[in-house]
């Protein structure tokens, strides 16, 4: 069967099912959204607004607009990350009114491929676009030819870590290369047994697999080669996983540990290194780290190289906003993301939540030029990479594979080779 065409019934298949769940699981009136874009008011969904450090952020920027925007108005409906996709798949193929989504980036492709999205040349000026945001920050939301998303920020998934730890365990300069990382980690377990030296992620799925795919490119290897094949259990793939274990052995990583999780250990002083987005600053502060105390408290690095002269790994990590092809007014929803972007909204959103922005005006202003941290979340965003799996619409299902057999592996319950020969046989199945 041709893969378009594949493609396009399993998708269908995937939204059949999250239908069917949502009447089964749901007690909820109708439809909760849809009233809300009735007499010119627009709603916006995402899940920002639902998190404590960026719910005021986002209340402000709906408040600034609403202010000037009397006869269309926006209000907020959000859900939890893991729950927003979900959520927008069942509501727009439902019928709902929803006009503008804060999506995740590696969502787009799956929602791309339900026709729901507005194709943004149509109603953004071209022009525009290309004079106030860099090209390569535009290709990341075009699909088939298509700006299909407009970048709200972008960044990548790097590593952190604690200097005040480091420096109480002797350790003197920030670890480059693998070796140097295990004499680290070897260093901070002496020092302090309470202490996690690296907190991976090895919970959730989707930060799992993610962080399991930097290491796996850090070793050389990839889930997928250029003609497509599954490679996840290639050599390389095993190096990693075997290494992983090795840390796990030796009392360096941790299991069942959420990127949540690593942020709250992490400000209570009882983490070494982990892996965030660039917003880890801005949550450590909002956990009451005061600004004298930031510098000693977190410095971003570049994930440690197998060899020196490697290119450090990170993968590329964003926001999307979008607008849905049931949207009551699609001319005035992109006005509503351009003030989304706009220097004074995206600088504000920068200072109060630590999200580089897109908008040239606002990367060229002095609140991010002269923010040492975001310049140098700029060296680890240089070698950015997408999630190998995020082109797929299976993507969260093959993401729930590759946590599933490297947590297996972790645990003794397979051997690294026996474990990616699972994974690599069941993400052809699920692609088949």
């Amino acid at each position: 069967m041709h893969l378009k065409v594949r493609k396009r019934l399993l998708l269908g298949v995937l939204i059949t099912s999250l239908l069917v769940l949502s009447v089964a699981c749901s007690n909820e009136s109708e439809s909760e959204t849809a009233n809300k874009s009735k007499d010119g008011k627009m709603v916006w969904v995402g899940w920002s607004g639902e998190e404590e450090t960026f719910k005021p952020i986002i209340q402000n920027m709906i408040q600034d607009w609403n202010k000037d925007n009397p006869d269309h108005n926006v209000e907020w409906v959000g859900w939890p990350w893991a729950e927003a996709l979900q959520q927008m798949i069942i509501r727009t193929q439902g019928g709902e009114n929803i006009d503008v989504g804060q999506i995740d980036i590696a969502w787009l492709q799956t929602l791309a491929d339900t026709g729901k999205l507005v194709d943004l040349n149509t109603v953004f000026d071209e022009q525009w676009l290309k004079e106030n945001i860099q090209e390569s920050y535009l290709e990341s939301g075009q699909i088939d030819g298509k700006q299909v998303g407009i970048p709200w920020t972008l960044a990548s998934i790097g590593m952190v870590n604690n200097p005040s730890l480091l420096e109480k365990a002797g350790v003197t300069e920030t670890p480059k290369t693998i070796e140097e990382f295990e004499k680290a980690l070897k260093k901070l377990k002496e020092s302090n047994p309470d202490v996690i030296p690296y907190a991976l992620t090895t919970k959730d799925a989707g930060s799992v697999s993610g962080d399991f795919q930097a290491w796996l490119w850090t070793f050389g290897g990839e889930v997928f080669d250029e003609e497509g094949n599954v490679t996840i259990n290639s050599p390389e793939g095993v190096q990693t996983l075997e290494w992983l274990k090795s840390l796990k052995d030796q009392g360096y990583i941790k299991m069942d540990m959420s990127r949540f999780d690593a942020r709250e250990l992490f400000a209570q002083n009882k983490v070494g290194f982990y892996d965030d987005a660039v917003l880890a600053k801005s949550i450590l502060k909002s956990s009451g780290v005061s600004d004298d105390e930031l510098n000693e408290r977190i410095q971003p690095m570049l994930r440690p190289v197998l060899n020196e002269e490697d290119q450090p790994q990170s993968k590329l990590w964003g926001h999307m906003l979008v607008i849905f092809d049931n949207a009551n007014n699609k001319e005035k929803a992109a006005e509503f993301i351009k003030h989304l972007i706009s220097k004074e909204q995206s600088v504000r959103y920068f200072e109060e939540g630590g999200l580089l922005p897109v908008i040239n005006s606002a990367l060229e202003s002095e609140a991010v030029q002269q923010d040492e941290f975001s310049k140098n979340w700029a060296e680890i965003t240089k070698a950015g990479r997408p999630s190998n799996v995020q082109k797929f619409n299976q993507s969260s299902e093959i993401d729930t594979i590759i946590t599933e057999e490297i947590q297996a592996a972790l645990l003794d319950g397979k051997t690294a080779q026996e474990a990616l020969d699972n994974a690599a046989s069941r993400i052809e199945s699920t692609l088949n």
